[in-house]
């Protein structure tokens, strides 16, 4: 018998097959990789935003636990509250964050609550705004 007379099946893949099929791969890959990129760049950011919310709701914390607003345990007067804002920034070492303070003007009446801003800075930039109100007695 002649091995031209005979049919078989072909199971495998041509090398022609293999290699439109790597093609495509490639196109698919360079098509996904800036996304990739981009959700990395996105996670890192995030993680860099979530730890300076951390980092500064843990400096509210302390301010609240300074400046209670429970009626009848402390009165609080504006200018003390107002003292935050003109003490050095509360740095964190390790992440390199910056915690600075701002309070709004202090009202005309009391007892009133005062707006106040825990504000995280990297590298001369801001990152995150925390902000809450403080209840004060007395000028």
């Amino acid at each position: 018998m002649n091995r031209r007379d005979t049919t078989r099946d072909d199971d495998g893949f041509s090398l022609v097959e293999v290699v439109i099929a790597m093609f495509l791969f490639a196109v698919l890959a360079l098509a996904i990789l800036p996304l990739m990129t981009g959700i990395s760049q996105r996670s890192a950011e995030n993680r860099t935003t979530l730890s300076a919310t951390a980092f500064a709701r843990e400096e509210l914390s302390k301010i609240q636990a300074d400046y209670p607003s429970t009626p009848g345990y402390t009165v609080t007067s504006c200018a003390a509250l107002r003292t935050l804002q003109t003490r050095p920034a509360v740095v964190d070492p390790a992440s390199g964050f910056a915690a600075r303070v701002t309070v709004d003007a202090c009202p005309s009446t009391f007892p009133a609550s005062v707006p106040l801003r825990v504000i995280v800075a990297r590298g001369g930039s801001d990152l995150v705004t925390v902000a809450t109100r403080v209840r004060v007695g007395a000028a």
